[in-house]
């Protein structure tokens, strides 16, 4: 066969070679999967609730059962759902301090009323589980207003200490279970020494 036929015979075989290798829009070669190697170790890197410095502010609602050792005319075995409010700072990812203030007003089973205002300040360890999860304890300490009806206001001391649980929802988001008890000092026209039991639900805020 002449050279010039085996020429033409071969250009179509080089021809789609060639354009592979010099024309860009061509089909490029698998690329390494870097991407979604990237995209899961960004994800591990999300920090969920606060690192040190950081403030958290926190809501609750709580059941309350309360039993006075002397029951009195406006002192005696009560029931009632109060809310509490809490600004906490971290100091590291486990130690916890902040303030909190809970108001209420109870209805007695035997009668009257009472308005009483908690405020104090509270400690917490936190130990997290999970990236999302973290349970904490430690005291808190406080006074305690009360104003009944039918008698004069006081303000007591008061103490005691809790437990919880948080799950964060979202980086800056949790909600919260925490049973807590209090004992407060008060005279026996007020109903003696009254033991506290509190189990609260609530959402608390990253700042």
């Amino acid at each position: 066969m002449p050279l010039p036929c085996i020429g033409l015979l071969w250009m179509p075989l080089v021809a789609p070679l060639s354009a592979s290798v010099t024309d860009p829009s061509a089909t490029p070669l698998a690329e390494p999967l870097v991407a979604p190697t990237l995209a899961v170790a960004a994800a591990q890197d999300v920090l969920y609730g606060p690192a040190a410095g950081e403030y958290l502010l926190g809501f609750a609602a709580n059941y309350r059962y309360a039993k006075a050792s002397a029951p009195a005319s406006n002192a005696d075995e009560t029931e009632v759902f109060t809310g509490r409010g809490t600004v906490g700072l971290f100091f590291t990812r486990e130690h916890e301090a902040g303030f909190e203030l809970a108001p209420s007003y109870i209805g007695t089973e035997l009668g009257g009323s009472n308005f009483d205002l908690y405020a104090g300040g509270y400690y917490n360890y936190n130990l997290w589980t999970s990236p999302q999860a973290n349970f904490y304890a430690g005291p808190q300490i406080g006074f305690l207003y009360t104003d009944p009806s039918g008698s004069d206001s006081s303000t007591d001391f008061s103490w005691g200490a809790h437990i919880g649980l948080r799950y964060w929802i979202d980086p800056s988001v949790s909600l919260s279970v925490e049973p807590r008890l209090s004992f407060t000092s008060l005279d026996d026209s007020r109903g003696g020494d009254e033991t506290v039991f509190d189990l609260s639900f609530g959402i608390t805020f990253k700042l």
